[in-house]
């Protein structure tokens, strides 16, 4: 089957489906007992969902890596295990979660090209349960690379962008500062997790805390780029800040390294050369989370855009090393304890936001016991963010006399 084609099955589905989808009120649930994902005796592989009620959906495949990526509206993943399911030695791994508010997505790592032949939802209307059967066939790799690409459809759109946007004036101490608080990961996309603690949670119950103690001492104005277990891309997240008219942004997480070498809280401001080989790892990590996710990387920054927000990007990068240096003396001034070398840099796309001042805290490394139990404690917390508090105040004023200077 033609690619092209089976998208438009898709789009049919969804429009005969649609009045019947949103009378369901309870999310449909995978039977892992009857799913699989296994190889055929054609060198293809074959997908098989048992799901508790017929759903839209959607797939298409991407391109450097390989991947398959299966969108519902809308699937609950509890107790799907991938280790049962996953049966076949062309798809090196998988990943499925909450992808959007309203949509759930798996996602396939394919060893080798294979583009989707078939694909069916059988309703069982005595049952009302559904199968969802998808089969890949291999392909050249020319074939492959033709046939994938995003799926372009307004009825799966995402929100579209204000561009009524007025550029942000610099903040001179007469008014609120507007923070912009980023809980890392999210949805499909868990980041680290150890002894069953996943940093997506615990980044994002962080961030609530922090927005409340931001939003009760009365001098901020606190906004959260997601509020809920969903993925919001890299870019994204820039451009929630830019709308919610941001003066300051932070990027909060809680990593892990594989050799459980670093710990302590640390924050990174954005360079194009790390500060150490640990930095350039966790840049990669955070950077790869949106090819995990199944997002389509492919559009990149045309030259003159990039040369002008990189002018843009050298004072906002002063204020960004400011801002910094200023959490990691507000930060130890209240926790007591901080890293040796606590202010690092490296490449992170989330904090290349040429107009906001950012900065990304890694508030501990997981793969660290002892860092571990600081994240799980309401108590370290609360002085971790009583720092920030006072580093933003520390900040702001320094910020704002700056600007008066410049206007003067």
């Amino acid at each position: 089957m033609g690619f092209k084609l089976f998208l438009m099955i898709c789009a049919a589905f969804l429009a005969t489906s649609g009045a019947e989808a949103q009378q369901l009120q309870a999310l449909a649930r995978v039977d892992v007992a009857s799913s699989s994902i296994a190889d055929t005796d054609d060198n293809g592989v074959e997908i098989r969902l048992s799901l508790s009620q017929p759903v839209p959906y959607r797939l298409f495949t991407l391109a450097k890596p390989a991947r398959l990526v299966v969108d519902f509206r809308e699937v609950d993943w509890q107790g799907f295990d991938e280790n049962t399911v996953l049966q076949s030695q062309k798809v090196a791994d998988l990943r499925f979660g909450i992808f959007r508010p309203g949509w759930s997505r798996l996602v396939l790592d394919l060893d080798e090209p294979l583009n989707v032949a078939q694909a069916e939802l059988k309703v069982d209307h005595t049952k009302g349960s559904a199968l969802l059967a998808v089969k890949l066939a291999p392909v050249t790799q020319a074939e492959y690379e033709a046939a994938s690409g995003r799926f372009s459809s307004e009825e799966w759109a995402l929100p579209k962008g204000d561009k009524g946007i007025k550029p942000k004036t610099r903040q001179i101490g007469d008014r609120p500062l507007v923070v912009a608080i980023d809980p890392g990961h999210g949805g499909i996309d868990s980041g680290a997790e150890r002894e069953g603690y996943l940093e997506k949670t615990l980044v994002l119950q962080f961030s609530r805390e922090l927005k409340e103690a931001l939003i009760l001492s009365g001098r901020y104005k606190a906004e959260l780029t997601r509020t809920s277990d969903s993925f919001v891309s890299l870019p994204d997240r820039i451009t929630i800040a830019r709308q919610m008219g941001a003066d300051v942004f932070l990027s909060v997480h809680a990593d892990a390294l594989s050799e459980g070498r670093a710990t302590g809280t640390t924050v990174y401001t954005l360079s194009d050369k790390a500060s150490d080989a640990a930095a350039g790892q966790l840049a990669r990590q955070h950077d790869r989370s949106d090819l995990l996710a199944g997002v389509d990387l492919s559009q990149q920054d045309d030259l003159i855009a990039s040369v002008l927000m990189d002018m843009a990007r050298l004072e906002t990068a002063v204020r960004s090393d400011l801002l910094a240096e200023m959490m990691v003396s507000g930060i130890g001034q209240s926790v007591g304890r901080i890293r040796k070398r606590p202010h690092l840099s490296a490449g992170f796309t989330v904090l290349k936001a040429p107009d906001i001042p950012s900065v990304l805290i890694e508030l501990g490394f997981m793969s660290n016991r002892s860092d571990l139990n600081n994240l799980l404690t309401f108590e370290w917390r609360e002085k971790v963010i009583r720092g920030v508090v006072l580093a933003l105040d520390t900040w702001a004023f320094e910020d704002a006399a700056q600007a008066r200077l410049l206007r003067q």
